[in-house]
C-alpha cells in the first residue's frame, strides 16, 4: 500500500502545471496567433491556367509571378514585383502589336525592356508575344545581347492573360506597384538595344 500510495503521488505530482502571471498566458496566446498568420501568408498564393490548351501556368508567390510551359517545364520566366508592374505598364502596347502580327498587314518588330536584361518581344517570325531574359557575352559590347533559354512565349495564352488581369491584381494588391520606380533601373544600354533589335529585324523581315 505505501508504495503505490507513492506512485500515485509522483504521478500527480509530475502532470501538475506550474501557474504563470495573466501576462505570460496572454504573451503565449499571441505568439501562437503570430505563428499561425505567419503559416497562413507563406501558404498563400494563385495559380492560373492560361489558354485552351492548358500548357501555360501562371503562379503568383511572394509578389513574384511566374509563367510556366506544363509540357516543357524548363520553359519558364520569373518577374519581379518591379518587372510585372513595368511590364503591366506597356501591356497595352503590346496587345497593339500582337493584334499587327495577327493581321500580317506590315513586319513588326518591337521589343521593350521591363528591367534588368528582361524584355518583352512581339515579332513578325515568332508571331507570339515573348518575355525572356538577355546577357551580353563577357567582352562583347553591350549592344550584343543573346537571348537565354529563360523565357516563354505567349500565343492565344495571351489574351487569357489580359481578362485574367482584374483578377490577378485584386487577389494580389502587392503587384500593384507604380512602374516609375523600376523605370529607374532602364539605363542607355536598355535604351539602345531595343533600336538596334528593332532595325536589324525589320530589315530581315523585308527579305
Amino acid at each position: 500500500m505505501t508504495t503505490t500510495t507513492t506512485t500515485l503521488t509522483t504521478t500527480v505530482m509530475a502532470t501538475i502545471d506550474i501557474p504563470c502571471s495573466d501576462g505570460e498566458v496572454r504573451a503565449e496566446a499571441a505568439s501562437e496567433e503570430d505563428v499561425g498568420m505567419a503559416t497562413t501568408q507563406a501558404q498563400t498564393g494563385s495559380s492560373f491556367t492560361l489558354g485552351d490548351r492548358q500548357d501555360r501556368v501562371l503562379t503568383i508567390d511572394v509578389g513574384n509571378v511566374k509563367i510556366t510551359s506544363t509540357s516543357v517545364p524548363e520553359k519558364d520566366v520569373t518577374l519581379t514585383t518591379k518587372r510585372w508592374a513595368r511590364f503591366m505598364s506597356i501591356h497595352e502596347k503590346v496587345d497593339i502589336k500582337a493584334r499587327e502580327v495577327n493581321r500580317q498587314t506590315r513586319p513588326v518588330a518591337y521589343r521593350a525592356h521591363i528591367g534588368e536584361l528582361y524584355y518583352v518581344s512581339v515579332t513578325s517570325r515568332y508571331g507570339c508575344v515573348d518575355i525572356r531574359r538577355f546577357y551580353v557575352p563577357y567582352g562583347l559590347a553591350s549592344e550584343n545581347v543573346r537571348t537565354t533559354r529563360s523565357g516563354i512565349g505567349l500565343r492565344l495564352e495571351w489574351a487569357h492573360l489580359l481578362e485574367l488581369l482584374p483578377t490577378i491584381h485584386e487577389q494580389h494588391p502587392e503587384l500593384n506597384v507604380n512602374a516609375e520606380s523600376s523605370d529607374k533601373e532602364t539605363d542607355k544600354k536598355a535604351i539602345a538595344q531595343p533600336r538596334l533589335y528593332n532595325m536589324l529585324i525589320y530589315k530581315t523581315s523585308l527579305r
